[in-house]
């Protein structure tokens, strides 16, 4: 370092001045620096001036000019009792203020303005005593948040900040209190993750343990009045009442962040109290420990604020709900873990029409020895199915928990029972979720009307000893039997994958056997039958609910002891064959028609039905109908390709309704 002092005469004064190269002190560097000190005359303050060229104070770099005219550098106290001065950091942001003499009752200090921050304050030193640490107050009338735009947003990590703040802050005794107002405040994240406009918060707050060797301990709330706010995927319109946030903790010794008290109010619609600890690390700030020791949420409000935007990546963004859920929570990084769910009178009802339940009633217990749960409901639907009245019994561990006794839950006339349900951790792989199911026999006829479909009647049953659902995927082992049209419908090897998330996908072989078609054209409005079918759906596959693919075939069977065909079945079936009645003329004649046999295949790849026959004929094309005796009449189909959403039209201007469908609208 540099240094280099001159003295002059100049009549009775003798001025003072120094140049000082590179240097630090402390925490503060510096690469030039000029002092000049001109001393008053007999019993009156001198002057001096102090410019310092890139002066570094942590993040702080730029230069200072102070220029005192009346005053001494090396006073106790007051060291400028009147002067200016100007600070350019290096991004070209400029402030500029005045220095002035402060006079405490205690002491002697220095009072100062910032015209830019529109800040003014004092500090001094009690009793006059150096060897203390000083006190400070400061005032802010109006600080624009932009103008610290080169400091504050690199703290938090912010792209963009603005709004105004009033209010103040005192330091004493190593104490610092602080009461401000932020108004209009708009800020953002450079992932726009973290974002507000037009809040306003009101914050006050007590930071102790400033002075050395104490631990430094805190104490505020904040309230947000007006404005919206986003974290993530939770966007907080203004609030109708104050949110409110109290935090209390400590920093300690390892440096960990302690929150004793944490609790945050909603204006009553939700609310929690509890605390957490974070540990710095080499990534940052991480979670230590949390604990809930108690919340609730009112809903629809709670839900609406808190819960839509999370669940919308779920595809539940328009869950309609009410009642109120009430919970705890423990939950450390060594494993430790507890929750409990208090259901009162809950209600949740999917936008889509996929499910709806309630009221719930009861609760949900986990912690590190024991599962429990009891449950009840007045009424749960899924996918338009009305099952009632019911309630469930869970217990067992955390590893594995299951059903305490089985589950019977009313469906129309009959029901579907759980008899064993097994949960099971897994360490490595996807957790999974193993049943036993069974369904009492219900009639087709209310369930038909429920679904939308056709009404016919019968009985459907079904048994599945395995059902396992893993990887967002259901797997169901045995099958459903269908007793419908005096026949027999068997559904085996069902799948079912993302049943509630987006684009749902469903695998199903289905096989028919001797059903009476004069019930099943009955049913659809097709035209009319008599004899019997068999046939099946192999390989078939549905996306979003709409079939995508399929190897079907249908048949009529030799040994059914009536084969008649009506005029109007005909008719039909040659639409869908894109062919025609052989010996059209007759048609004008006769209402039905004998048959030896028919059928129709349809091989669905790529959205195009590949159409086939009972036999093929010579003539060209395919026998959709075989006619026999007289007066004799085969249907010949001559279109092999059909595009399917045409096949779906003309099905359901056949039947005069919409195709049956499980949750969606074709």
């Amino acid at each position: 370092m540099f240094l280099l002092l001159v003295a002059a005469h100049a009549g009775a004064q003798e001025q003072l001045g120094a140049s000082l190269g590179k240097g630090q002190a402390g925490r503060v560097f510096w690469d030039a620096a000029e002092f000049s000190w001109l001393p008053g005359a007999a019993g009156q303050a001198g002057s001096w001036q102090l410019s310092v060229d890139e002066l570094k104070i942590g993040r702080w770099k730029g230069r200072l000019e102070i220029n005192c005219r009346r005053g001494s550098p090396w006073a106790a106290g007051s060291w400028c009792q009147e002067g200016a001065f100007a600070w350019q950091d290096s991004s070209g942001t400029a402030w500029s203020g005045r220095l002035s003499e402060f006079r405490a009752a205690d002491g002697l200090g220095q009072a100062f303005e910032v015209e830019e921050l529109a800040a003014s304050g004092h500090v001094w030193w009690p009793d006059g005593d150096l060897s203390r640490a000083p006190a400070l107050e400061l005032g802010l009338e109006g600080l624009r948040l932009e103008n610290l735009a080169s400091v504050i947003p690199e703290i938090p990590g912010l792209s963009f900040l603005e709004g105004r703040v009033r209010g103040g802050a005192s330091l004493s005794d190593g104490q610092l209190n602080v009461n401000l107002v932020l108004d209009q405040v708009g800020f953002d994240s450079p992932d726009g993750q973290i974002a507000g406009e037009g809040a306003k918060f009101e914050l006050s707050g007590h930071l102790g343990g400033l002075a050395a060797d104490e631990l430094l301990s805190f104490s505020g709330e904040i309230r947000q009045t007006a404005g919206e706010l986003l974290f993530w995927s939770v966007y907080l319109p203004p609030p109708d009442r104050p949110l409110l946030l109290e935090l209390a903790g400590q920093i300690a010794e390892s440096g960990a962040l302690e929150l004793a008290h944490v609790k945050i109010d909603d204006g009553g619609l939700a609310a929690a109290r509890g605390s957490l600890a974070l540990v710095p690390g080499e990534q940052g700030w991480s979670l230590a420990s949390l604990k809930v020791e108690q919340s609730h949420f009112m809903l629809p409000q709670a839900w609406q604020r808190w819960g839509s935007g999370p669940a919308s990546g779920y595809g539940l963004a328009d869950l309609e709900t009410a009642g109120r859920l009430d919970a705890s929570l423990l939950w450390s990084a060594d494993s430790e873990f507890a929750i409990r769910l208090d259901l009162d009178s809950l209600v949740a009802k999917d936008g889509q029409q996929r499910f709806s339940a309630g009221p719930l009633n009861g609760y949900f217990q986990l912690d590190a020895n024991r599962v429990a749960a009891e449950l009840e409901w007045r009424e749960f639907s899924l996918f338009s199915l009305p099952f009632g009245q019911s309630a469930l019994a869970l217990e067992g561990t955390r590893e594995r928990w299951g059903l305490s006794e089985p589950l019977e839950v009313p469906l129309l006339d009959g029901a579907v029972v759980i008899e064993q349900l097994d949960w099971r951790a897994a360490a490595e792989a996807h957790d999974s979720l193993s049943m036993d199911v069974h369904i009492e026999p219900l009639g087709l006829p209310g369930l038909t009307r429920v679904l939308g479909w056709p009404e016919f009647g019968g009985r459907l049953s079904g048994r599945f000893p395995g059902i396992r659902f893993a990887d967002n995927r259901l797997d169901f082992t045995g099958g459903m039997d269908i007793e419908a049209f005096s026949g027999h419908i068997a559904v085996t090897d069902l799948v079912i994958e993302r049943p509630f998330g987006s684009l749902p996908a469903l695998a199903a072989q289905v096989d028919f056997e001797r059903l009476d078609l004069a019930e099943l054209t009955g049913a659809f409005n097709f035209g009319h039958m008599d004899g019997l079918l068999s046939g099946w759906l192999h390989d078939l596959r549905l996306l979003d609910w709409r079939p995508v693919a399929m190897d079907a075939r249908a048949y009529t069977l030799a040994d059914a002891p009536r084969r008649r065909i009506s005029q109007r079945a005909v008719e039909n079936l040659s639409r869908l064959g894109g062919g025609a009645a052989a010996g059209v003329g007759l048609l004008r004649m006769f209402d039905e028609f004998s048959y030896r046999r028919a059928g129709l295949a349809c091989r669905l790849d790529r959205n195009i039905c590949h159409l086939d026959g009972v036999a093929e004929r010579d003539a060209g094309g395919f026998f959709i109908v075989q006619g026999r005796g007289l007066p004799r009449l085969d249907v010949v189909g001559h279109r092999r390709l059909v595009d399917w959403p045409r096949l779906v039209s003309q099905l359901m201007a056949i039947s005069g309704s919409a195709p049956p469908s499980v949750g969606g609208d074709d």
